[in-house]
């Protein structure tokens, strides 16, 4: 190098003298490294050299000490002054040394120079040592330097060295004389980094892979031993040494795997082969099986990794499988190693598989970096748990609600199982060793219904598919033929597991349907009636009675009258009936002929009723449904009027109970009562009609202070009761259809009172015709036209006819559906999306959120519906996936609504009190809560607390000098050139 001089510089108002050799940066040269060799050509240790850079007034301001493996970070004014060392423009520094202005450092002082030093994995990057002679060819002397170096760039070609990073070293060179492989490996995948667009991220996918492999103790594995042992370990201790080579024996290998897994039609043959099915274990996908052998010259691989459920080869195929025909973001996301799939950084690992750790301990324990301790406890602890279940039920096919000593541990396995590929695979194993299939594909319904069919088999032998599954309860036989039905499209495990119990693809080609026996069913649902009517006296089984003995009797007893109605002469199975219970399918209503045997038990316990004295000492609701027959008792039916005749309510009794003689007050007074109500509600009725024209009033309407609500919901309550019970009309029927025709429709109620609004439009010439364009002034009545000439076709012929009589018609409801799919339908509502996301950052709106008067929260929200029926286009999903990657969370919309309010005002500083508590409360949640709300709540900050982190000091304390104003501490003399070689500078004091 040749000296030369320049001028002052002015730098902060203070003039710095140049240096006096010029040294240039290698590229991508680290920054330590670089200042260290600025150092050694001025003939000084590194030391000194930072002494001169940061130093004010005599002391340092850096923060930290370097280390051999260490980078420095340098601020604005530090970087001036090496600028000044070297002879080197700032702009060329910038672009040699990656971490030049990389970050800024924290300081001791205020102001002057200021420098930090790293050496963890999360602040620098990935290095190495460059090669020698390149070295020398480029600075012209024999010199050690660092560079970062990406995975290609581990290998010198030229000379034949493997560039290794070593922790709490410079790093070494290790002679690859011995490894062709290895070169031809740099070769390949420089090749593929200029073929593949994936080629990155398919090396550290296959990275991931391979060093996973590289810990296993496969007997069959010979090739990476020789490998290792061909190097030359330079005396290193052979645990740290099968370590730090790691990443050299397996390149080959890891090369290799990646241009497999970069391979378009590779991943197109995988796809095709697991038919639909995202894999459970690896065997699911032989082609990626026989594939990955071939590629790592290893044909035993196809077996040895067949039964693997986790890990990140794995993880891999499931997120391909997973993403085919979906959205680009699925697609990115297989390329994305989990983080219990990295592989820790070199120092990490040597503390792991050292034999003694710090202070003598076992180091065996060091969690993996980036994991909590909170997270292991929660783990720890709903392991425990889930071995509970286990012990009791046998397997893991737990229900999400289920919840054992209070734990619920139904929500932690389904939380656990959504991201069940990217759990490290010593959990996974820890959830194996309990239930093999605690993680199956398909739904946890099945695998419990196939347990209870496993279970059976056991003890009666394989079911007889042939026979109709003789032997078998009514569901495992059903459940069995359906498996037997659809056998072609299970997943290829379930095959396997039903094939366990007998049922082959053979067996199942000849299944038949599970039968009982006509008559034996029948024989069992009788005896349930004699005993019920031994204890009940009568077959009007209620609701509350549908088991009887275990046994659902009323649903049986549904079935037989409605076989005994549509048959219209007596069969064998009502006469056997009617000889249980004469009246056990009477033409009136179930509810007249329980309350009637109530009263005829009360007859024959007591010898009578004293029907003139008003039924005294008879319950009130007794005593008052038995006014009312007496009240009705000329319009009940002949059978009814015997009935009542056989326990001394005749038409004579009954006609005395009517005139009100002899009846006791509270009876009359609830009949009266009765009748009141009922006048007054024609008479409100009437009254509503004549102004409005229908009776379609909501449940809580009160009209002239009466509640004409309330008494219409009861009126169509006891017409339809009526209509259950008897053939006629409801006497009160006819009188309110006068008033309304559609006082009582058979749709849903709030159908007709939607349509009564929009008629009261159309009577006013206001009402506007949904078109395709969709404006700003749309209400709810246009927006519930609209939905109905969608749902037009399905709309009962008198909803239609009703629709038609205020202008739409069918053409019009085809019209408006045809505008509706047009593409500039969707283009708006993409639009607003797009404009709402870029204001507001989501899409978690609320159903009734209209931006800029557009209806965008009904629009995503049918959206979200769509996604659920798997009818949207998508290039849709796509396109919601950017704006908002969480618009169509699986957990509640609320929730991710309330995590915007509470990040909006975590961001400002200005965070309520209830937003306050509601992060609380998702901290004390937070086992129960989906993997990815965690990972939001932690971009928050809000995650648990796990290990308090120290704070570092700030600056160091000095002794306190005699005296009440003591002078500064001079500065330490250190040797080195003189100062004809070396520029000094002045700083003010701080």
């Amino acid at each position: 190098m040749r000296s030369e001089s320049r001028a002052p510089a002015a730098v902060g108002g203070l003039a710095l003298p140049s240096g006096v050799l010029r040294v240039g940066p290698l590229q991508g040269e680290m920054t330590q490294s670089f200042l260290t060799r600025l150092a050694a050509r001025y003939g000084m240790a590194f030391r000194d050299l930072l002494a001169a850079v940061v130093d004010v007034d005599g002391l340092p301001n850096a923060m930290g000490r370097p280390r051999p493996d260490s980078e420095i970070y340098l601020n604005q004014e530090a970087r001036d002054r090496v600028a000044q060392l070297c002879r080197v423009p700032q702009d060329r520094l910038l672009r040699a040394l990656p971490a030049w202005a990389q970050e800024e450092p924290r300081r001791r002082f205020a102001v002057g120079p200021a420098a930090q030093f790293h050496h963890t994995a999360e602040k620098v990057r990935c290095w190495g040592p460059t090669c020698p002679e390149c070295t020398a060819r480029r600075t012209g002397m024999r010199e050690t330097a660092r560079l970062y170096l990406g995975p290609q760039q581990r290998v010198c070609l030229s000379h034949r060295w493997w560039l290794m990073h070593i922790p709490g070293t410079a790093g070494r060179v290790v002679d690859l004389a011995g490894c062709g492989q290895v070169l031809d490996a740099q070769r390949c995948h420089v090749r593929l980094l200029r073929r593949s667009v994936l080629a990155s991220d398919a090396f550290e996918v296959a990275r991931a892979v391979t060093s996973s492999w590289w810990w296993q103790t496969w007997p069959r594995e010979h090739m990476w031993s020789a490998r290792l042992r061909s190097l030359d370990s330079a005396g290193l201790d052979q645990d740290a040494w099968r370590v730090v080579a790691r990443e050299l024996v397996i390149y080959p290998e890891t090369v290799a795997l990646a241009t497999l897994l970069a391979s378009d039609g590779f991943r197109r043959r995988m796809v095709a082969d697991a038919q639909g099915h995202v894999p459970f274990r690896l065997a699911d996908l032989p082609s990626l099986l026989t594939a990955v052998a071939g590629c790592v010259r290893r044909p035993w691989y196809a077996e040895q990794l067949a039964r693997e459920t986790s890990g990140p080869l794995f993880a891999w195929a499931y997120q391909c499988v997973r993403a085919q025909g979906g959205t680009r973001a699925a697609e990115q996301a297989m390329w994305a190693v989990a983080p219990a799939h990295r592989q820790r950084p070199l120092v990490d690992e040597l503390a792991v598989r050292a034999r003694v750790g710090s202070g003598g301990r076992s180091a065996e324990g060091k969690r993996r970096r980036g994991h909590s301790r909170q997270a292991d406890e929660a783990f720890a602890a709903g392991l425990v748990h889930a071995s509970r279940y286990v012990r009791e039920h046998g397997n893991l096919a737990v229900p999400q609600d289920t919840v054992v000593d209070s734990y619920r541990l139904g929500e932690w396995l389904s939380n656990v199982q959504a991201r069940a590929w990217a759990i490290a695979p010593d959990r996974a194993q820890a959830l194996a060793v309990l239930d093999p299939w605690w993680n199956v594909p398909w739904s946890v319904q099945w695998q419990r219904s196939y347990y209870r069919a496993r279970d059976h088999a056991a003890v009666a032998g394989p079911p007889d598919a042939a026979a109709g599954f003789p032997g078998t309860q009514i569901l495992n036989g059903e459940w069995l033929y359906l498996q037997c039905t659809r056998y072609s499209t299970l997943h290829p495990e379930q095959q396997r597991l039903l094939a366990d119990i007998g049922i082959t693809p053979e067996a199942a080609c000849t299944a038949l349907p599970r039968r009982v026996p006509i008559q034996a069913g029948f024989e069992t649902g009788l005896a349930h009636a004699r005993s019920y009517v031994a204890e009940h006296g009568h077959l009007a089984v209620s609701g509350k009675d549908a088991l009887y003995q275990g046994y659902s009797l009323r649903s049986w007893l549904v079935h037989q009258r409605r076989r005994a109605r549509e048959n219209r002469e007596p069969t064998e199975h009502s006469r056997a009936l009617e000889a249980v219970d004469p009246w056990w399918n009477p033409p009136w209503a179930l509810a007249w002929q329980r309350s009637y045997a109530q009263a005829r038990r009360l007859v024959e316990s007591r010898g009578g009723l004293d029907v003139g004295g008003g039924f005294p000492e008879v319950e009130a609701d007794l005593a008052l449904w038995l006014s009312r027959q007496c009240a009705a008792f000329r319009r009940l039916d002949p059978d009814q009027q015997r009935l009542l005749a056989d326990i001394g309510i005749t038409a004579e009794e009954a006609a005395k109970v009517q005139g009100g003689a002899g009846s006791p007050q509270a009876v009359n007074e609830q009949v009266a009562a009765a009748g009141l109500w009922a006048l007054e509600g024609m008479t409100s009725a009437r009254s509503f009609a004549a102004v409005h024209g229908h009776l379609a009033v909501a449940s809580e309407y009160v009209h002239d202070g009466f509640a004409l609500g309330r008494w219409l919901v009861e009126q169509r309550r006891q017409d339809r009761r009526h209509a259950q019970a008897n053939d006629g009309m409801w006497p009160r029927r006819r009188l309110l259809a006068e008033l309304d025709h559609w006082w009582n429709p058979p749709w849903p109620y709030p159908w007709q009172r939607s349509y009564q609004r929009a008629r009261k439009r159309w009577r006013k010439g206001q009402l506007k015709v949904p078109g395709p364009q969709r404006g700003r002034d749309e209400d709810e009545v246009t927006v519930w036209l609209h939905r109905q000439c969608v749902r037009h076709d399905v709309l009962q012929l008198d909803q239609q006819g009703l629709l038609a009589d205020i202008g739409i018609t069918s053409a019009v409801a085809r019209a408006v559906t045809e505008a509706d799919r047009s593409p500039a339908r969707v283009d708006t509502g993409l639009s607003h999306a797009r404009s709402y996301a870029a204001e507001h950052g989501h899409l978690a709106v609320a159903e009734r959120t209209r931006h800029n008067g557009y209806p965008l929260g009904s629009w995503l929200l049918r959206q979200r519906h769509r996604v659920a029926d798997g009818r949207t286009d998508p290039a849709r999903i796509a396109a919601l996936n950017a704006l908002d990657p969480h618009w169509n969370p699986p957990w509640p919309l609320a929730w991710q609504r309330a995590y915007h309010r509470a990040g909006t005002a975590t961001t400002g500083d200005n965070l309520t009190v209830a937003q306050s508590r509601w992060i609380t409360t998702q901290m004390r949640l937070w086992d129960s809560l989906h993997p990815t709300q965690q990972e939001l709540l932690a971009d928050l900050g809000a995650a648990p607390a796990t290990e308090p982190v120290p704070t570092p000091a700030t600056a160091h304390r000095y002794p306190p000098g005699e005296g009440p104003a003591a002078p500064s501490p001079p500065a330490t003399a250190r040797p080195g050139p003189s100062p004809t070689s070396l520029p000094t500078w002045r700083t003010p004091s701080t």
